[in-house]
């Protein structure tokens, strides 16, 4: 009997010291990609769908049937208690999408995913999007939220991404897409890029919403980049914009924005950082209403540049007001802040409440000197319906206008304070060119340009008005 006991304890001690070095030597990959197929039929409990997690893993996992559960089973590499890699990498690729049309509800939401370095979220075939309708969901599709007390330490040496690809979210309606709310002080390690491409959005009036945690957000500590982009049909009463960003530099690029109504925000707002809308992007049939601005960036310093942009079918007070009032960000290699654009057909209202009374405000608080580049600008069939209203009013800067032309639309071509406005090869068709206070324009009228209505010098109060190099007027 104590033979037989002895045995029993000598099996049990060495079944032990075989297990224990297998369960100890787990490792997590570094990179895991799960599959999503919403047509599978094979059965899983527990999320547990995909792929594998950890490198000593050969079971085949069946596919995840919703963004929910590949959601969860990310999560469940966040949360393993084995060692996070550093520069991990998540891929969810998306298989079938002709199955199942639409997917919504919960099984829409990928939830948070706050730990993984890199994070790529597309679609197998790039001849179709999968569509995902949010009309039921309670949260958002992915969000990015760094916990208070953060369990596990890793590195992102490169930074950290998340590329979104070949997706249609549809009636997300007030529900935020995308959000993030992590520490924003701008660090190598710990910046974030986000990626857009071929993302199109309908019905769903907030697409993206980077808020800081706390009360701290550094230029550059956030990059979003959108390629191919359509957003459609956005109807909203928030005060929360379409895109807000805050810490972001953010760049659109072929970009549509088409055939929505809002009432109480800007379809951008950008707080601290470089902004650009480029390539052959397009602002069609958009109603913006009660004031607001298309655009709004705020302390971007002269960050910004719109080139290449079709507004066209709008009805709207304002295309953009740009203010600094905070910091001076850091100087960016930018050549035209407005170039190549067109102003179709658009229906421009009164705001009472806009002491500019402008369709472009500059306004620049912090007493630091710089230069805004204005080439190609053209307009037609446009209806200003206010009366008195400002092209371009400019505040504390110098202006660079090449190639230009102030629309006989506006009643007033320029207002500028305490600025320098230098106006080559150019027209200024207004009925008043110039209003200005302690400001200076020039202008060179070869190759046909003119001022349309130089009887009305006399409006520019404390300027001086230089054509051809000869002073017409001064009252400085």
């Amino acid at each position: 009997m104590k033979t037989i006991k002895f045995f029993s304890v000598l099996f049990f001690a060495i079944s032990l010291l075989i297990c224990i070095p297998n369960a100890t030597s787990q490792t997590l990959s570094t990179s895991i990609t799960l599959i999503v197929d919403f047509g599978s039929t094979t059965p899983y409990v527990n999320s547990e769908c995909g792929g594998i997690l950890n490198s000593g893993d050969t079971t085949v996992y069946p596919p995840c049937i919703s963004f929910k559960d590949a959601g969860n089973r990310a999560r469940q590499y966040l949360n393993s208690g084995l060692v996070i890699p550093n520069n991990n990498y998540l891929t969810i690729n998306v298989i079938n999408t002709a199955i199942s049309a639409n997917i919504g509800g919960e099984s829409a939401q990928l939830g948070n995913l706050y730990g993984f370095c890199t994070i790529d979220i597309l679609i197998a075939t790039t001849t179709s999007r999968a569509i995902v309708d949010g009309t039921l969901s309670t949260s958002y599709f992915v969000s990015l939220e760094e916990p208070n007390t953060p369990t596990q330490s890793y590195q992102c040496t490169s930074g950290k991404s998340l590329k979104i690809k070949n997706i249609e979210f549809t009636n997300w309606y007030n529900q935020t897409i995308i959000y993030t709310n992590f520490n924003q002080v701008y660090n190598v390690n710990t910046k974030l890029s986000i990626l857009f491409t071929l993302v199109y959005t309908w019905s769903s009036n907030s697409v993206i919403n980077v808020q800081p945690k706390g009360s701290i957000f550094e230029y550059g500590s956030v990059a979003f980049s959108c390629s191919n982009g359509y957003f459609n049909t956005i109807d909203s009463s928030l005060s929360l914009p379409p895109f807000n960003f805050r810490g972001v530099n953010a760049l659109f690029i072929n970009t549509r924005f088409l055939n929505s109504t809002l009432n109480s925000s800007p379809f951008i707002y950008s707080n601290i950082g470089l902004f650009g809308i480029r390539g052959t992007s397009m602002v069609d049939g958009v109603i913006i209403n009660n004031g607001f601005p298309f655009v709004k960036t705020m302390n971007v310093g002269d960050n910004f540049y719109y080139s290449g942009l079709k507004i066209s079918n709008c009805i709207l007070s304002k295309f953009l007001q740009h203010e600094n009032n905070q910091i001076n960000a850091p100087r960016e290699s930018i050549n035209q802040h407005l170039f190549s654009l067109n102003l179709i057909n658009n229906t421009i209202t009164s705001n009472n409440n806009d002491p500019t009374n402008s369709f472009f405000s500059f306004q620049n608080f912090l007493g630091v000197s710089y230069t805004l580049a204005f080439n190609s600008i053209f307009s037609s069939g446009n209806i200003v319906l206010c009366q008195n209203k400002t092209f371009i009013y400019n505040h504390n800067s110098n202006t660079s206008s090449n190639s230009f032309e102030t629309p006989s639309d506006f009643h007033i071509g320029f207002n500028t304070e305490n600025s320098f406005t230098d106006i080559m090869f150019s027209s200024i068709l207004s009925s008043i060119p110039f209003i200005g206070y302690n400001s200076i324009f020039t202008f060179i009228s070869s190759g046909g340009f003119v001022i349309a209505n130089t009887a009305n010098y006399n409006y520019c109060g404390s300027c001086q008005i230089i054509v051809d190099y000869d002073i017409k007027y001064n009252n400085l």
